[in-house]
């Protein structure tokens, strides 16, 4: 499962700018010249990091935005980034935000060097505050509870330790926010301690599923190195099991399962025997009897499809075109506001269930609830943006 996330307008101006960068030796000042490409930052002056220590001058407030150590290394930006340790810009380049600002505090004051090593992501935190400079001074004074209760989290020893076994290979604004559901819940968080090691998966499964805090499949996935396109596709296919176990009715025991996975290939493993188990009992339900789908059925349905939506509504559809994406669509099939659409690319076959207002107008109002494709693949950005641009223009009406 993988799902891409398209560039923004503001991303391909940022990467524009790396080419509007001038390094001045004779001053050690890096200057980022963004008259043309965003004239609203104007040209922002830089100094270089062994100036940084040396500087009494109050921190300049810097263009929150820029993501500078996410840029190209052209020429002129590379001499102003050979001077920083290559940790230092690694550790600053995962957040999507304040890189600059966080870069001179850690050049300037070493307290803030060791924050950002030992715990980068309340470095972060700390940074992104309304704070003046002194304020955030007298702060690296202190003992670290009193720094997470002044960002606004919990000011104790147990958020301490999280922050500080926390190992991300990025911060965007969905790990922001699954690390602001640990830290809020005391559940979470207390059942957190026992991890030495906490990546984005298992933060992932933390905060969606804190059933699973502490299981062998969470162990396990702590362990692995990941990306967040990876906890995407963990999040939806441990959904999937669950929405699948609970329109199955399957008892608790079997449910467990689940956390006694050592890989996400054996959770797949048991959605897939799931999924047979309830293609038969879908089929039971409609005809008293387990039909038959076959293989010629789904691929007629395949080979009807276009790039056009197509709205199915027979529910031996549902049921051949999950047979075809090996995803459980007819558990929505009876809720009367859903409405699966279906279309071919050349990716391949997807589906969405939608949401809508009135059952008798699909151009109304609605809300996508999931997208997959074949072998229950998560979406790329160009189906999210055809299917978005779609559903702005006109849904299509059911035969």
């Amino acid at each position: 499962m993988l799902q891409n996330t398209p560039l923004t307008a503001e991303d391909v101006k940022q990467k524009q700018l790396a080419q509007h960068c001038y390094w001045d030796e004779s001053t050690q000042t890096l200057w980022i010249d963004g008259r043309k490409v965003m004239p609203e930052i104007g040209v922002v002056e830089v100094p270089s990091w062994d100036s940084l220590s040396m500087s009494s001058s109050e921190i300049p407030d810097y263009p929150n935005q820029l993501k500078v150590l996410d840029w190209s290394n052209y020429s002129q930006l590379s001499c102003w980034r050979k001077q920083i340790p290559k940790w230092v810009q690694e550790s600053c380049a995962l957040f999507p935000s304040h890189q600059l600002k966080l870069l001179h505090y850690a050049g300037k004051y070493p307290q803030v060097l060791e924050l950002l090593d030992h715990s980068p992501m309340l470095a972060w935190r700390l940074i992104c505050t309304n704070l003046a400079e002194p304020e955030i001074v007298a702060l690296l004074t202190g003992k670290r509870q009193k720094i997470v209760a002044q960002v606004g989290w919990p000011g104790k020893e147990e958020t301490v330790k999280f922050l500080r076994n926390l190992r991300l290979r990025m911060v965007n604004e969905k790990i922001a926010e699954q690390v602001e559901i640990c830290l809020m819940d005391d559940q979470r968080l207390n059942a957190l301690q026992a991890l030495p090691r906490i990546n984005s998966m298992a933060l992932s499964l933390a905060a969606s599923f804190p059933e699973l805090i502490g299981s062998r499949l969470h162990l396990a996935l702590a362990q692995l190195p990941c990306r967040p396109m990876q906890c995407q596709s963990m999040v939806s296919l441990l959904e999937d099991a669950y929405r699948l176990a609970e329109w199955l009715q399957l008892s608790q025991v079997e449910v467990d399962k689940i956390g006694l996975c050592r890989y996400l290939v054996e959770v797949t493993k048991c959605y897939q025997q799931w999924f047979t188990l309830g293609r038969e009992a879908f089929a039971m339900k409609k005809t008293g009897r387990i039909k038959e789908i076959t293989e010629a059925s789904c691929l007629g349905l395949k080979l009807s499809l276009s790039r056009e939506l197509t709205v199915l509504s027979d529910w031996q559809d549902w049921i051949r075109f999950s047979d075809l994406q090996t995803h459980a669509w007819w558990t929505s099939e009876a809720v009367e506001e859903h409405a699966l659409l279906a279309w071919q690319d050349a990716d391949g076959v997807w589906g969405a269930l939608i949401q809508y207002q009135h059952k008798e107008d699909l151009n109304a109002a609605h809300l996508i609830i999931r997208v997959r494709g074949e072998e229950n693949v998560l979406p790329g950005a160009k189906q999210l943006s055809d299917l978005h641009l779609w559903l702005a223009n006109r849904l299509p009406k059911s035969d």
